[in-house]
């Protein structure tokens, strides 16, 4: 007999077979002799259909190991033979006992048969055996016999870990990167697992992102790192936001931006990230754009969106828009100097925020100015646009005198003079004195870049 699988033919005495195996001996009495049985869904393929004929023609006997237990099963359970249906149920008894290194071969075949095993029970009590040993001291309890020569999966126990979290947060960290083999099904599988057993957020939320960065920079295809990339945001939003920070969302997904993901993913991920907008750094903000445009303008306007309507829900508000505010002004003293923004979007920019998330507009009138020299071309109507989104009570005394008295900036000249602006230019001269603004805010880390007007260059420095 011939029995062709998804890959290659075999030649095989079909009585030998069909001793072992019911849908064979089924199949056997309805086809003449010298005919073929074709299986083009044999899980596990060529490998699989191998370890099957080695226990048909072994007089009904193999090894069974942690490398081979869930092949022989499958396999077993697609040709009907009962005998070794029994032989590996019986073996996954002692799934408890199993080490680390036996859980990750197990994973391994899982990873091949995946399509055949996905809602196979013996594979869900895998995964949840697995996971309900989280946190045990020893995955290795001296009761059981090693079932082989690998390293054991120890974990350890925590009095520390939150209210309504059946697993404890005090377990030693997984081996991350015996895991990144994975396929993003059986990963999606796994981590839905761990939620549907109350596994710590934060932990859950660890993996997700050493997956995340593991796999796009393993995988080549722009289609692979999307399907990847989306899955992982749709698991995100499944945790709770507080389970993790801004800065390791950024170092997980911040290249993910890039890619020409779905919308509904997209917007998943620019809400995560903008409603953290006040603990990026310039540095953060700098994706480069598209059609030849420095920066993703688009991209930050949405971002201050999402931003915007955490005041719904937050109280601390007002102290966060101001961290955003000073976020804007140095973003906006980059992106001044690209020769593609439009006048729109640099408008924009200026006026997303409310009013009081600027204490002082010396780095937004800077920022004006750069790109006004940069776009000579713009009309009147356009610079006066631009001109009136300055309050001038927010200009500090040394800023205004020092753009009224260079000759280089006369553009800001014709704006001030307008009757609402009289008597602050009275006060430049010196008829009234007004404080000038603090210092750089408190909250901007140390190695942040700043803006000192007296020492500024006409124009920022572009990513390239």
């Amino acid at each position: 007999m011939k029995i062709l699988t998804s890959t290659q033919p075999r030649f095989f005495f079909q009585n030998i077979l069909a001793n072992y195996s019911s849908r064979v001996s089924k199949l056997v009495g309805k086809v003449p002799n010298n005919a073929k049985l074709v299986f083009n869904d044999f899980p596990g393929a060529a490998e699989c259909f191998e370890l099957i004929t080695r226990f048909c023609y072994n007089n009904g006997t193999i090894e069974v190991t942690p490398s081979n237990i869930f092949l022989l099963h499958s396999g077993s359970s697609f040709l009907e033979i009962t005998t070794l249906i029994k032989q590996t149920e019986l073996y996954l008894e002692g799934i408890h006992c199993w080490t680390w290194s036996d859980f990750v071969n197990g994973l391994k075949q899982c990873h091949i048969l995946y399509p055949f095993m996905k809602n196979s029970s013996v594979f869900q009590n895998m995964l949840n055996t697995l996971l309900r040993n989280l946190t045990i001291s020893s995955y290795e309890s001296s009761s059981c016999p090693s079932s082989s020569n690998g390293s054991s999966f120890r974990f350890s126990t925590s009095d520390s870990s939150p209210k309504g979290s059946r697993f404890g947060t005090g377990v030693d960290y997984w081996k991350f990167d015996d895991l990144s083999f994975l396929n993003i099904d059986l990963f999606e599988h796994l981590i839905k697992s761990m939620i549907s057993l109350h596994i710590d957020h934060t932990r859950i939320c660890s993996l997700i992102f050493h997956y995340q960065k593991s796999k796009f920079f393993s995988i080549y295809s722009p289609v692979q790192k999307c399907k990847v990339s989306e899955t992982n945001i749709n698991l995100l939003s499944l945790l709770s936001g507080s389970a993790f920070s801004c800065r390791a969302l950024l170092e997980a997904f911040g290249m993910s931006l890039i890619l020409n993901m779905r919308a509904i993913e997209r917007s998943k991920l620019e809400h995560f990230l903008g409603s953290r907008l006040d603990e990026f750094t310039i540095n953060d903000l700098l994706v480069r754009g598209k059609n030849m445009a420095a920066f993703d303008v688009n991209l930050i306007l949405r971002l201050i969106k999402n931003f915007l309507l955490e005041k719904r829900t937050n109280g601390s508000f007002v102290h966060r828009v101001k961290k955003v505010g000073f976020l804007m002004d140095l973003f906006m003293l980059e992106v001044a100097a690209d020769p593609l923004l439009k006048c729109s979007k640099f408008y924009a920019l200026a006026m997303t925020l409310p009013d009081f998330a600027r204490e002082s507009h010396d780095r937004l009138c800077h920022a004006i100015e750069i790109y006004l020299e940069v776009h000579g071309d713009l009309t009147e109507e356009q610079s006066a646009k631009l001109w009136s989104v300055l309050d001038l009570n927010k200009l500090s005394m040394v800023w205004t005198r020092l753009n009224l008295t260079r000759n280089s900036n006369t553009r800001l000249l014709p704006f001030v003079k307008q009757n609402r602006f009289k008597g602050r230019i009275n006060r430049v001269h010196g008829k009234q004195r007004s404080k000038v603004p603090q210092d750089t805010p408190k909250f901007m880390p140390k190695n942040s870049r700043t803006f000192d007007p007296c020492n500024a260059k006409s124009l920022p420095r572009l990513c390239r």
